[in-house]
């Protein structure tokens, strides 16, 4: 995946991206819960046809594989999305916090990313499913999880 906005070819000091989103104990096993619950919500994503009694189309295997596999690698940069079945087949990773929100959208064989901070432009991206990787994660994290930077001293005894 190839990021065009202005995000991360900006001129300047290069961009800061952390890839680890938790930093003790009680924080990885929240997240464990909640990754697992978005792959339950994945794994359960209606199969059938009308399954919102409006037409809807049934979320294929192939669509929730894709999904795990993109939840998979999301995992090690950021937090648990909320999982939400759109009625076209495809399923919706979405994140919101008070920095702005994001979604990216996973079909059959394409993609669809949106980032947009609450101050600035959206970064869009779409393109062949196989192309979503860990970079996503680091986008969503650093726009929406910022981290703050503490710094650290050592002590001479």
């Amino acid at each position: 995946m190839r990021f065009t906005n202005s995000f991360f070819n900006a001129e300047g000091p290069p961009l800061q991206v952390y890839v680890l989103p938790a930093y003790c104990l009680p924080q990885v096993g929240y997240a464990f819960a909640e990754f697992t619950a978005a792959r339950q919500a994945i794994e359960q994503a209606y199969s059938q046809p009308n399954w919102d009694g409006d037409g809807a189309l049934p979320i294929r295997e192939e669509t929730k594989k894709n999904a795990l596999t993109v939840l998979n690698q999301l995992e090690v940069a950021t937090c648990a999305p909320e999982i939400t079945p759109n009625p076209n087949g495809t399923l919706s990773f979405e994140w919101e916090t008070h920095k702005g929100f994001s979604q990216l959208e996973i079909g059959r064989t394409r993609y669809s990313f949106c980032v947009q901070p609450r101050n600035g432009s959206p970064t869009l991206e779409s393109g062949d499913v196989s192309d979503v990787d860990v970079s996503v994660g680091w986008m969503v994290d650093a726009v929406l999880f910022p981290k703050q930077i503490r710094p650290v001293s050592a002590t001479s005894r």
